[in-house]
């Protein structure tokens, strides 16, 4: 495969989807949509709260690599900044 063609595949747009769960409110989102809004090469992130049932799905749009472990680390971190949340990804 050519350089250009190893190019053109890094690019394209890719979906990742997973749920995050101990999510109660809709500062909740916001916090995670920020967080995950500074990995590198996401283009879209799309979060839809379940409240009733403390969680959410997302859905990330990004270019490139994105790996798993990023993410949990990003959950990780701002989980830490609140003494009541825990953010868990589930991956689909």
């Amino acid at each position: 495969m050519d350089e250009f063609n190893k190019k053109e595949i890094n690019n394209e747009l890719r979906v990742m989807r997973f749920q995050v769960f101990d999510v109660e409110c809709g500062n909740c989102v916001y916090k995670i949509k920020r967080a995950l809004a500074t990995l590198p090469d996401v283009v879209d992130i799309n979060i839809t709260p379940d409240f009733d049932n403390s969680k959410a799905v997302v859905i990330l749009r990004y270019k490139g690599n994105l790996d798993k472990r990023e993410i949990e680390e990003i959950l990780k971190e701002i989980s830490e900044e609140s003494p009541y949340h825990e953010y868990k990804a589930v991956w689909e």
